[in-house]
């Protein structure tokens, strides 16, 4: 495979050069050296480490749906889901996404449009499919996206999730950023926002439901 150069004014610039030192990087502050040590790697100031990590973090504390398809154990994904708490957890194999369920092609457009705005209500998307899929639907929700590829596109055969990989990344999304604010002590608006937020993950709930009833 060829490698990526871009030229950038009077610089030929590598992007396999910037991921290999990003990876050095960030495998330095994951084996504990500090934000100093581990720019000395890739002979970057300090604040560079700093900034990357800043770009790179995942909001903690935040609402969480999952979208896998098409995988193999998809039951065992659902109940992963399910302890930590996510809502809106959509899993197909191969054979369900083929055979929706659908009789009117109508039911089967107007189900994706409402499961498309539906996903706008949360804060992360965590997705398992495709390369072309997962950067389809980045294109499509305004929400921070957490894509696992799972292979080329297309994939027509089911693969098997690592549920190690999606229960390290819940664990680290639900650390964190949850409010003791009592609803009583919230400001008003505060509290209108937090019961319209409860409104619409209680319908992309109910979304979840009108899928799984349309799997044959």
């Amino acid at each position: 495979m060829p490698a990526e150069l871009y030229r950038i004014g009077d610089k030929l610039v590598s992007r396999e050069k910037i991921l290999t030192a990003l990876d050095a990087i960030l495998q330095e502050r994951a084996g504990g050296a500090t934000q100093r040590e581990a720019s000395h790697v890739a002979g970057v100031p300090r604040t560079f480490v700093s900034n990357l990590e800043t770009l790179g973090e995942l909001r903690r504390g935040s609402r969480v749906a999952i979208i896998a398809f098409p995988v193999d154990n998809g039951d065992d994904l659902r109940e992963l889901a399910d302890r930590f708490g996510v809502e809106f957890t959509l899993a197909f194999s191969q054979q369900e996404r083929e055979h929706a369920g659908f009789d009117d092609p109508a039911q089967l457009f107007n189900r994706t449009l409402d499961t498309i705005a539906a996903l706008q209500d949360f804060d992360v998307v965590l997705v398992l499919a495709s390369d072309w899929r997962i950067e389809t639907i980045r294109r499509i929700v305004e929400a921070e996206l957490i894509g696992i590829c799972l292979g080329t596109s297309p994939l027509t055969a089911d693969a098997h999730v690592d549920l190690s990989e999606v229960e390290a990344i819940l664990c680290g999304l639900r650390s964190g950023g949850n409010s003791n604010d009592s609803s009583d002590e919230a400001p008003r608006g505060m509290r209108r926002i937090r019961k319209q937020g409860r409104r619409a993950l209680s319908g992309a709930a109910q979304l979840v439901k009108e899928w799984d009833r349309s799997k044959k």
